[in-house]
């Protein structure tokens, strides 16, 4: 089954997941997360292509050759800091049920799979904008997947981390469906210039998913794949204060 084309990039993130329908294509207004296709069952879904490692050395004491320890509560601080002109970002990915890859035709690709986040770090010039494509899939259609992507820009006046944009879709039995993708574009409502925190310096834009679709609602409805595609902006300013602090917030 070949999907419809992505619609085109929104000028800012102010999303919310539209329902999506069996029978055909459902967008959403130009505020909104897109929902781009969704249909309810099909033979097998495209692979993802391109770069199948990072294009930019990871970065930090926390990687070692082509592995990265997680970071863990209270070790915030980076050992060995961005250099001038450059921000450090730190990506999370997993699927439950599956497995998830996030890709950018500059930084490369990075994968995981299983409950456990993988984790990398990598330094991306300030004032770039770099576009990405998570893309996850299912071992199994019938028993579906929980597709997970946090990434977070390193503050280091704190330190602080703060986080830029989550992507988790948890519905029936905690695995993706049409409601757990709602619930996951509803929450996305709420952010302002696409960025979770406000006092970060990222700023994302032209957030929409797309599945393939899976089981029959009769059938769990579960979702057999979930894309999500965005841009991410780097503006050039040192970040201040910490995470949450109300003169992040406009007035």
């Amino acid at each position: 089954m070949t999907l419809r084309p992505w619609v085109p990039f929104a000028a800012l993130l102010l999303p919310a997941a539209c329902a999506s329908s069996s029978s055909g294509a459902a967008r959403a207004g130009s505020d909104d997360v897109t929902t781009v296709r969704h249909v309810d069952r099909v033979e097998a879904s495209a692979a993802p292509v391109g770069p199948t490692a990072p294009l930019v050395p990871l970065a930090g004491a926390r990687c070692r050759a082509r592995a990265c320890t997680c970071r863990v509560p209270g070790d915030d601080k980076e050992a060995t800091p961005p250099a001038e002109g450059m921000k450090r970002f730190e990506i999370r990915i997993g699927a439950e049920g599956g497995d998830a890859s996030i890709e950018s035709p500059v930084l490369g690709r990075f994968a995981g799979s299983g409950p456990r986040d993988t984790c990398f770090y990598v330094d991306v010039v300030a004032g770039s904008t770099n576009e990405f494509v998570f893309a996850s899939r299912a071992e199994r259609t019938d028993t579906g997947l929980a597709p997970r992507l946090r990434i977070a820009e390193y503050g280091p006046r704190g330190p602080w981390w703060y986080d830029v944009v989550t992507v988790e879709c948890r519905g029936a039995g905690g695995r993706c469906d049409k409601p757990g993708a709602s619930a996951w574009g509803q929450e996305a409502r709420s952010r302002k210039r696409g960025r979770i925190d406000p006092c970060g310096s990222a700023v994302v834009t032209g957030l929409r998913w797309d599945t393939t679709g899976g089981q029959h609602d009769r059938d769990g409805g579960l979702y057999q794949d979930l894309t999500v595609r965005f841009a991410m902006e780097l503006k050039k300013f040192a970040t201040q204060f910490a995470p949450g602090s109300t003169e992040c917030v406009p007035k």
